[in-house]
């Protein structure tokens, strides 16, 4: 099946589409891709597919080896557990930030959307919770303010939201986490809102380092 770009932008199209592919598994950790195949199926040249996965080898999710070969990034779980002690202090520090911006309307907003999703969730399907899991951590991080820390901890975030089988910690457990941190946003309270980000990753470190040692099939 061959995937039909439009010319306009080619670059950045081929970039987006080639990144797509990954994040949804089509093309999965650990495969070879082979260009002239890869470019074929995208319907366009080699050059826009090579300036494509010289990006995605900068933000990690591709890999090109000394040898010859680019192949979709695959992740120990040793180095999942280090992107997210990055995250741990990366959106502490955005958390703190953030509390400098964020309204009573959007803490409220947060509120019902993770509210609304535990009305949603089966014990099979968390789905809906964890798209609302990512759309909070990326207000914080772009609540910020700083765009060089948003553009690092969103790549971390990517990596560990692609490269993971879904959410680490069941809702139960995160959900009332959530609410203490959109309470601390809401007050002001900067050392609050760090401690608890930082507390909630560092539960999920937990889980993955232990997942580490005792179940080498899989996080969870």
């Amino acid at each position: 099946m061959v995937v039909k770009i439009k010319y306009s932008n080619l670059d950045k199209l081929v970039y987006n589409k080639v990144k797509e592919m990954i994040l949804k598994k089509q093309l999965k950790p650990g495969e070879q891709l082979i260009q002239e195949e890869l470019a074929k199926k995208l319907g366009v040249s080699r050059t826009p597919l090579r300036k494509a996965l010289s990006q995605l080898a900068k933000e990690h999710l591709v890999k090109v080896m000394p040898q010859g070969g680019t192949y979709v990034r695959e992740f120990s779980k040793e180095e999942m557990i280090t992107i997210f002690e990055m995250r741990e202090v990366l959106e502490g520090l955005a958390c703190r930030r953030a509390t400098l911006v964020v309204k009573k309307e959007q803490s409220e907003y947060f509120k019902n959307l993770y509210e609304k999703a535990m009305e949603s969730i089966t014990d099979t399907d968390w789905r809906i919770y964890q798209r609302a899991d990512v759309k909070f951590h990326f207000f914080v991080i772009g609540a910020s303010g700083v765009k060089l820390l948003e553009d690092i901890v969103k790549t971390f975030h990517i990596l560990s939201n692609s490269f993971t089988p879904g959410l680490i910690r069941p809702p139960k457990e995160t959900f009332p986490e959530h609410m203490a941190i959109i309470n601390a946003l809401a007050r002001r309270d900067p050392d609050a809102a760090e401690s608890l980000m930082r507390e909630h990753l560092k539960k999920t470190i937990a889980v993955l380092k232990k997942s580490s040692s005792e179940d080498p099939t899989g996080l969870v």
